[in-house]
């Protein structure tokens, strides 16, 4: 296990964070983040005392105040638990009574900016316990696509054991230019994705862009010079229009993205390359805190979502991705019936469906939980209609279930194409065994629910 906080320091003035706020751009070297994560430390002990294994709830959105004190909290032994602060306040007082709340840590309240108060330059000698490598030091709530959002719980050896590579390519193995990389996060630090940057590009002792609101984030991408970002499926499609009304400049430059969380349609990566931008996916959930496989190939393998990385051990289970490595989580909280649903012989079964081709290829195919059964005993995975769906281009968004023992299609798309979309389904039906047949297809006029992820909600 590596020393993280070592790492922040001896990265001295080194730039590591810049965001803006009140219409100014603020810089802080590693020197002064590691400083002010040491009088974070202080402000929580005068706060609560000792906060060894104290159960700690993040309430805010994504700041450098954020990264201040889930860097404190861990360094002090806390037990970090970031909430989703976009899930509904029943969701969120669920959440906070399953995780054993000691404290909770309310940016609303302004008790995020005052613990974080600034004692820059100060000499701090905290050390961090490396030997302590078991114990519980975060729980992350899934936003599932169905059911009950259950607590994931990680190790210290499961956040630092090895340093992430959520990089291009050119950058995974050569840490040489990490000093040159600047890059912009997005992903909310409430996300496995959001906190798996964090530690990556801090320990790679990268320059990173903090956006702190999403409504202002194309304009900040006017204003700054970025190398990379790791983003959702979604925030490309955004990105998109913006490429068209004039190219990789109206993104800050950005020279390459990285996505997962959701598929990735081939095509909207097709146009980022021709538009000169890099592409690369990493596979994962919140149950293996961070990547699994890894794919720079936009040539001839774009669909994959790549080859395995960090020495994980990956297993095909009567069709089901299983994975054993050291970043997968201890189990769920307080739930030892899930945990025993999903990890069996020191593997976690995702409940992705998928295969692996002669060149070590990783495809996902679908979702086994997923699976429609019906009363025939046929199965149907709702992905596979779903892709055939949106190859129509009317449909902007799609949801594949059964009710009834009938195959149903909810779809958001423009009310002009309605009737269109009932004729594509028509002809695609003629093309289906009688049991995949979409019976019926029901309109909004809005988008879906989603998890934090990108991915829509599958409660119907």
């Amino acid at each position: 296990m590596y020393d993280f906080y070592e790492d922040i320091k001896k990265r001295g003035d080194r730039i590591a964070y810049r965001y803006f706020r009140n219409g100014s751009l603020n810089e802080v070297t590693y020197r002064e983040y590691y400083s002010d994560i040491c009088a974070c430390l202080e402000n929580l002990k005068e706060e609560y005392g000792d906060i060894t294994g104290k159960h700690v709830a993040i309430l805010g959105n994504n700041c450098y105040e954020y990264l201040v004190l889930i860097a404190a909290l861990l360094l002090g032994k806390a037990v970090v638990v970031p909430v989703n602060i976009r899930e509904s306040s029943d969701n969120i007082a669920e959440i906070l009574k399953d995780a054993e709340i000691d404290y909770e840590i309310r940016q609303s309240e302004g008790l995020l900016g005052k613990l974080c108060t600034s004692r820059r330059y100060k000499e701090y000698s905290h050390s961090f316990d490396t030997s302590d490598e078991a114990r519980l030091a975060m729980i992350i709530y899934t936003s599932g696509t169905t059911g009950k959002s259950k607590g994931v719980m990680l190790s210290l050896k499961n956040l630092f054991d090895r340093k992430r590579n959520i990089l291009p390519k050119e950058y995974v193995a050569d840490e040489a230019k990490d000093d040159l990389l600047s890059t912009y996060l997005v992903f909310p630090l409430y996300h496995a994705a959001g906190l798996c940057s964090w530690l990556s590009w801090c320990n790679r002792g990268c320059l990173t862009y903090i956006n702190e609101d999403m409504g202002s984030m194309l304009d900040e991408l006017k204003e700054i010079k970025i190398d990379f970002s790791f983003v959702s499926p979604a925030i490309m499609q955004l990105w998109k229009k913006r490429l068209k009304r004039g190219g990789a400049a109206m993104l800050g430059g950005i020279k390459a993205v990285g996505t997962t969380g959701a598929p990735i349609d081939k095509a909207l990566v097709d146009f980022f390359v021709k538009n000169g931008i890099d592409y690369c996916q990493f596979y994962g959930m919140t149950e293996t805190f961070g990547d699994v496989t890894y794919n720079s190939n936009v040539t001839d393998k774009v669909e994959s979502v790549g080859k395995i990385v960090n020495d994980a051990d990956l297993r095909i289970n009567d069709g089901e991705i299983c994975v054993s490595s050291w970043n997968c989580m201890m189990g769920y909280y307080n739930n030892p019936a899930e945990t025993a649903a999903i990890v069996k012989d020191g593997y976690v079964y995702t409940g992705d469906l998928g295969c692996i081709d002669e060149d070590g290829y990783v495809f996902i195919t679908g979702r086994k939980k997923n699976l429609i059964i019906l009363s025939g005993g046929e199965n149907v995975s709702p992905e596979e209609l779903e892709n055939l769906l949106y190859r129509n281009t009317l449909i902007k968004e799609c949801k594949v279930f059964e009710r009834e023992d009938k195959i149903i299609a909810a779809v958001f798309a423009a009310e002009s194409s309605e009737e269109d979309i009932r004729q594509y389904v028509s002809e695609l039906n003629k093309e289906l065994p009688i049991f995949k047949r979409i019976h019926t297809v029901e309109f909004q006029n809005a988008e879906f629910e989603k998890t934090a992820s990108g991915k829509i909600k599958r409660n119907n």
